[in-house]
This record gives C-alpha cells, structure tokens and sequence, in this order.
C-alpha cells in the first residue's frame, strides 16, 4: 500500500523537531498542499521515509529555521544578494561544466552543496566555523552515493564543491527537484504554471543567510553564479521579479544528447522509492516539461534587452572550456587577467569527465526516438544549433 503523506502532519513534526513555530508568511502553504496532493495521488511512495516525505518535512524544518535566524540575526535582512549571472540551459547541456567555471574565477562565487544540505548552524555550531556541516554533508554525499549507486556516473556529486540554487527552492515547494525525483507528472506541468516570484523572494533570503554567514567567516561579499535547469523549466519569471537585470547564459545542446540522459537520472532517483514510476513514460513527460521551457524561454527573449541573454555552445564548452570561459566573462564585462586564467585552468583539470564512471542509457527504454525527438524539437535546434 502506497504511503500518503499529511501537511498538518508534517508541520507539526517539523515544529517538534525544531521547537519552534512560526513559520512566517503562510504563502508557502498552497505549494505545500498541491504538491502533497499529487504525491499521494500518483507517486506510489513506498514508504514516509521515502525521498518525498524526508525532503518535505527536512523543507518545513528549515523555513522555520529561517525566520528565526532574522530574529537572532536581524542584521542579516540588511545583506544584498547580487549576481553575476544565472546560468539557465537544460539540464545535460554542460551547465554545471559552465557553473563551476565561472563559480571559479576569483570576483564570483557560487553556493556550496553543503551549504544547500545545511544552510544554518547545527547546534552547537560555532558561527565562524561550519565544519560541523561540512563533514555531515560528506557523510550524507556518501549515504546517497549508497542508495544510488549509478549517480555518480550521471552528474557530480560532492559535498565541497558547488551546488544549483534549485535546492534550496525546494523549500518553497515550487521545484523542478519534485517530479524529477518522482513520478508526479501533474505537479510538473502544474508548477510550472504559477508565480514564482514568492519562491524567489524566499530563496533570496535564504541566500541572505549563507552570505551572512560567510561575512561572520571573514569572506568578502561577491556576486553569486546561480545555475539550474529549474530556471527554464518554471522559475524564470520568479528570478526575473527579483533579479531583473541578470544576464542568463542559456547552454545549448542537442535534445537528442540531453533529453534520454535527463530521463536516466530521474529513472535512478525514481525507481526504489516508487511503486508507480513507469520508465516508458518518462520520455513523453519531460519532452513536453523541455519544450514547454524553451518555447516560453523564446518568447520571453523577444521582450528582454539585448544582451541579456548570453549563448553558449556545448560543443565549445567540451572543446574549448576556457575560451568559451572567457568569452562569456567578456559579455558580462569581466577581463580574464592572470589570476582568471589561472583559476580557471585549475578548474578544468580538477573537473576532467575522464575521472568518473561512464554513464550508460538508451532513449527507447523511456519511449524516446530520434525521429520523435527531432520533430518535437526541431524549432530549438534550428535557432540554436545550426548557426
């Protein structure tokens, strides 16, 4: 029998667990409820400890975490969140390649996965010192790496190196991570539908926290390098109300190189957890969560200036990592001096494919063909890629 979950439930948890009970502005509760809705309806959950209802109750704790560090930190709501640029492509694109590059250069910086597992203190924590957090991140990468075997050879998993904001956005239960990890197509198309400004408003005081943080530590404040397919996938308009002049690096790639590979990594989030995930309908789901993406991505950048978004070619990302680096430095007006450089070709050789295992999928075992994937996308392609 499926597990279903409960909000009243769930919150109530969260609030023993903290001691705490104010979760602030009660915007987030309508999210909350769609999304646990659709998880009893279609997500066939196993049991509560699955991904679903730690992530959600894990989700609670932590908005009621983040009211009270303004109240023992008021301070920190004086703290201002700038960006460097948001990188907004789909996911397989090469983006995270893009993100850790340019997380590297030494004016920017990016959230750290710990910090996206943990972005408060546990107790007892000194505030100048977050080791605590560090060393339960490696063990959590580690346990995860035990329940999914295969992740590793899908996309990079590790607790110091830089993480996507999407992580934290799934505390607003508005996020792309929710029918990634689970069969609940419904929620997918449906949260990709509303405002998400609300959402953004909350993830920009999260990121408010962590950079409050890192001041307490002794870091400078630098603008941040957001990255994550969310962007395209239902969060632009939210990111757009409350950063409206970044510029977005959109990563292209052929769909049909992407689009299997997405579906594999659902399929290892998915499949242990879930009596009701079906492989052979995972292709039709995300082809229409992707085109959907990219056709509202589209007709969003006939309306936005000139140059706010900046196009980058896997093929140059793979080639070419750092010319394509530091031509997209120079369209966010950043001169790549020795230091840049340097920083840079560090990153590359730290982050050589060669170095994790390969991973191995096929399009037709989630109902994918090349002919059907290249009608489906045959718009995007020949803006995009046949330049």
């Amino acid at each position: 029998m499926p597990h279903k979950l409960d909000a009243d439930q769930l919150m109530q948890q969260a609030i023993a667990e903290t001691g705490l009970s104010d979760f602030g502005d009660p915007w987030f509760e309508a999210p909350l409820q769609a999304l646990i809705g659709y998880v009893n309806r279609d997500a066939g959950l196993l049991s509560p400890e699955s991904s679903a209802g730690v992530r959600i109750q894990s989700a609670l704790t932590d908005r009621l975490k983040l009211v009270q560090y303004f109240k023992d930190h008021p301070e920190a709501a004086q703290e201002r969140i700038d960006l460097g640029c948001a990188i907004i492509g789909l996911p397989r694109t090469g983006s995270t390649m893009v993100h850790r590059l340019l997380a590297a250069v030494p004016g920017f910086t990016a959230l750290w996965w710990w910090e996206t597992a943990f972005p408060f203190p546990l107790p007892g924590e000194s505030q100048t010192d977050p080791t605590p957090r560090q060393e339960a991140a490696k063990h959590m990468v580690d346990w995860l790496l035990t329940q999914w075997p295969d992740f590793e050879s899908i996309d990079p998993m590790d607790a110091m190196a830089v993480n996507e904001e999407v992580v934290l956005l799934d505390r607003t239960f508005l996020s792309t991570t929710y029918d990634s990890m689970m069969p609940i197509h419904d929620y997918g198309y449906w949260q990709a539908d509303q405002d998400h400004e609300w959402a953004f408003r909350d993830l920009y005081r999260f990121m408010q926290v962590i950079q409050h943080q890192r001041v307490l530590q002794g870091e400078a404040r630098r603008p941040w390098v957001f990255k994550t397919p969310h962007h395209l996938m239902g969060g632009i308009g939210g990111l757009l109300r409350v950063w409206p002049d970044v510029k977005l690096v959109m990563t292209h790639r052929h769909v049909g190189q992407v689009l299997p590979s997405y579906c594999s990594m659902c399929a290892s989030l998915s499949i242990n957890s879930s009596t009701s995930y079906r492989k052979d309908q995972q292709g039709a789901h995300w082809s229409r969560r992707f085109r959907t993406g990219l056709e509202r991505l589209e007709a969003l950048r006939g309306r936005l200036p000139a140059g706010q978004i900046i196009d980058v070619q896997y093929g140059d990302t793979v080639s070419d990592p750092i010319g394509m680096a530091e031509a997209v430095l120079a369209q966010l007006g950043v001169t790549a001096d020795a230091a840049t450089r340097a920083a840079l070709d560090a990153c590359v050789k730290d982050n050589a494919r060669e170095a994790r295992p390969r991973h191995k999928y096929s399009a037709d075992e989630f109902g994918l063909t090349p002919e059907g994937i290249e009608a489906d996308f045959a718009f995007y392609h020949d803006a995009y890629l046949t330049k």
